[in-house]
């Protein structure tokens, strides 16, 4: 047994914490599991029980197998947050509000790949994603989970056509970088970084598309010691390529 049809969970301590301490009023109800909600406040699940109820979230006591079907067999804690569906930021409010960096994303097809580039990218000051509307992972609760509640506290615009997107930042003066290796790119650290950026990354296995890359203005590879067992995941890509700008940045 579930929420109502649509909805969808962020589930584990950490996540339903966040959440509910920055955006609470997308929060629907929480679950939680009777044994710890009733604890010491030191217990995780019973402060996020606290904090609910001073944010003026309904809070639902539920048994073990109820928090397992509504989390998918994720590891929940003892912590389920229904919220509605997913509310996807508007391009051109992301843009008025986060045009120092972006990151871009041309096809990112794995969920959990997509949470940890979430994540990385509000943890080093991100001020929003861009991903494709087909044939690219969206926000689901397996992405919230990944992304340790980043999720839910990033801006993330969802359009139909990347590269017009592309053309929407040039057009308000962000720089593209494309993250990949094709011929002419530079090394990352020679990309400026405290330019107004956005970070385009590829899909798994496949990169950057052509017609993306074209759009770009710049291409970064990330040198590696060794080839053998090919290049870096795009999460752990997109981590590296944001803490450089980050330490561009924060070293001025």
């Amino acid at each position: 047994m579930g929420g109502p049809p649509g909805e969808r969970v962020v589930y584990g301590a950490g996540p339903v914490r966040e959440v509910i301490a920055r955006k609470a009023t997308s929060v629907r109800a929480v679950w939680v599991d009777p044994q710890r909600a009733g604890r010491s406040a030191h217990d995780p699940v019973a402060a996020i029980v606290v904090a609910a109820r001073a944010a003026g979230v309904r809070v639902e006591d539920r048994d073990r197998a109820s928090l397992d079907r509504a989390s998918d067999g994720g590891v929940h804690q003892g912590v389920v947050a229904w919220l509605g569906a997913f509310s996807y930021a508007d391009l051109d409010a992301l843009l008025a509000t986060a045009p120092a960096l972006v990151v871009a994303l041309d096809g990112v097809e794995d969920p959990r790949n997509l949470g940890a580039i979430l994540r990385s990218a509000y943890l080093l000051g991100a001020g929003g994603v861009i991903i494709p509307e087909h044939r690219a992972a969206q926000v689901t609760a397996v992405v919230a989970k990944a992304s340790a509640g980043a999720s839910e506290l990033l801006p993330i615009a969802q359009v139909g056509n990347l590269v017009r997107a592309l053309d929407e930042l040039r057009d308000a003066g962000v720089w593209r970088v494309a993250v990949d290796a094709a011929p002419g790119a530079q090394p990352l650290h020679t990309i400026d970084g405290t330019m107004p950026l956005c970070l385009v990354l590829g899909a798994e296995g496949t990169g950057v598309r052509p017609l993306v890359g074209k759009n770009c203005d710049f291409h970064a590879l990330i040198p590696m010691a060794h080839d053998a067992v090919g290049s870096f995941n795009v999460s752990v890509a997109a981590a590296i390529a944001l803490y450089e700008v980050h330490r561009q940045r924060t070293a001025r």
